[in-house]
């Protein structure tokens, strides 16, 4: 069950990104939270080894989790906050979490 868990969790998380340019926000929407945390911090990796100073993330607000509670942004900004990372929510649209790298 977890060997098709992370199989499912590949192809949403490439179907979701597909069209994303490189240095573009990252979707991690269909994600359950441990693979979420995963891939964000493959993604985060990636993004410091090119150099980027930003990260998005695409993390959406919850609305369609139960109870209507966001699930990964609290995840995500706790493990932000444990490698010291900074990080906000997009002013913009508050289920995008920004993640600022070049404070490294």
């Amino acid at each position: 069950m977890k060997e098709l868990d992370k199989r499912a969790a590949k192809i949403f998380f490439r179907e979701n990104n597909k069209n994303r340019r490189e240095g573009g926000k990252i979707d991690l929407h269909s994600l359950h939270v441990d693979e979420a945390l995963q891939f964000a911090e493959d993604q985060l990796q990636t993004a410091r080894s090119r150099g980027d100073e930003v990260v998005r993330f695409i993390v959406g607000k919850g609305l369609h989790s139960y109870a209507g509670e966001a699930k990964i942004r609290p995840a995500l900004e706790k493990n932000f906050t444990q490698w010291g990372l900074i990080h906000s929510l997009d002013p913009y649209n508050a289920g995008v979490l920004v993640v600022q790298l070049d404070q490294q």
